[in-house]
């Protein structure tokens, strides 16, 4: 087969063979035959580390995305251990079970992978995808591990870095993956009588739209409404505190609550209050 190193088919080829390499060095000289696809960790990191919300946004995809493109691969030369799973991929667990918990594992990495001494050896490129395979390698039963030699230790860091708000960013960023339905749900701790209430209709008509996974066209903007509302103030709030806050009164908005005002077919009233109330430039 035609090696392609800047499309899709040279960068699948360059992760099959890296799996199988017998060491870091090795790997790494694999890897970069598809620099390209690793670019953009070297140019995001940086700023995600110092929490610059746009930034993490793109680390947390790209990286979702590399982690998918490592399974792919390593179903094509390890059929046995990585397999379809429910329209996605799973690997074998050491009891024999396809499971898909150890990819949402790798997924949850990338708050580690930039504090990673791979990264000091081999860069803030390459040396993600070095990360990528080691990791998959060493959850998949009867693939040994890479062998890394020597550590390069603790990788330098760029100045402003600050470790605490970067992983919680990256944990905000997961979060905003989920389908928007389940989203909002999760955002303002709500119930599925809770959601019916907000959007008047029934709990059955709720269900439905669990079942399908969409809402009906007229409340789609009622829903991107109230997403809106709960990403901007998960950022500004501390963890967990929004459930809360979204069920107190507050004068801002006319003495009622925020999903009071939802419920009232306020969203949009309620959007460009929040928006207005707060400094969104020091979101991100």
């Amino acid at each position: 087969m035609a090696e392609h190193p800047s499309g899709a088919v040279g960068v699948q080829g360059a992760l099959s063979r890296a799996l199988g390499a017998d060491s870091a060095e090795h790997c790494a000289k694999l890897l970069a035959d598809a620099a390209d696809r690793f670019a953009v960790f070297g140019k995001t990191m940086p700023e995600a580390l110092r929490g610059e919300w746009p930034a993490v946004v793109v680390l947390v995809n790209h990286w979702h995305a590399l982690v998918q493109d490592v399974a792919t691969a390593a179903a094509q030369v390890l059929p046995e251990a990585v397999q379809a799973l429910n329209g996605g991929l799973g690997i074998m667990t050491a009891g024999a079970q396809l499971s898909a918990e150890p990819l949402r594992l790798l997924d949850h990495l990338i708050a580690e992978v930039p504090f990673s001494p791979l990264l000091a050896r081999f860069g803030l490129d390459v040396g993600v995808g070095v990360v990528a395979i080691d990791a998959l390698r060493r959850l998949v039963p009867g693939c040994p591990a890479l062998d890394l030699g020597t550590s390069a230790g603790f990788p330098d860091l760029p100045e402003g870095v600050d470790p605490d708000r970067f992983r919680r960013l990256v944990d905000l960023a997961f979060r905003a993956m989920q389908p928007p339905w389940a989203r909002v749900k999760d955002l303002f701790g709500l119930t599925s009588s809770d959601v019916a209430h907000l959007f008047g209709v029934s709990r059955q008509a709720v269900d439905q739209w669990e079942q399908v996974g969409a809402v009906p066209g007229a409340r789609r903007e009622k829903l991107a409404n109230l997403l809106s509302v709960g990403e901007l103030l998960e950022r500004k709030l501390s963890p967990g505190r929004l459930p809360l806050v979204a069920r107190r009164r507050a004068d801002a908005y006319g003495g009622v609550t925020m999903l009071d005002m939802v419920a009232a077919d306020r969203d949009g009233e309620l959007r460009a209050l929040t928006e207005a109330v707060l400094d969104w430039s020091g979101t991100a």
